[in-house]
């Protein structure tokens, strides 16, 4: 018959394709509220990080002498010798 409408057949393939497409959307909604507060977070992390070295480098600047110490005289008994004082240590703290 000619005018009648055509009967929609069953596609499983269509079904799972629209399946999947729901479930990957879900997904990704869900992760995205994991995701997000550990990226602030990473976010604060660094900025603390940046603040603390440069806080750190501007304190070790600060303890620098400002001019080199006078040279050291050694006398022995036959000879006399000027050395330069020895660089005073540096403790830097390492993560």
């Amino acid at each position: 018959m000619p005018n009648e409408p055509r009967e929609e057949r069953y596609r499983p393939w269509a079904l799972i394709g629209i399946t999947l497409i729901a479930l990957v959307g879900f997904a990704v909604f869900f992760l995205s509220f994991l995701v997000a507060p550990l990226a602030i977070l990473l976010i604060f992390y660094v900025g603390f990080a940046a603040s603390d070295r440069s806080k750190r480098n501007a304190r070790d600047r600060a303890r620098a002498p400002a001019a080199d110490p006078a040279p050291v005289v050694v006398r022995t008994e036959t000879t006399t010798t000027t050395v330069a004082p020895a660089d005073p240590p540096t403790y830097r703290r390492t993560m």
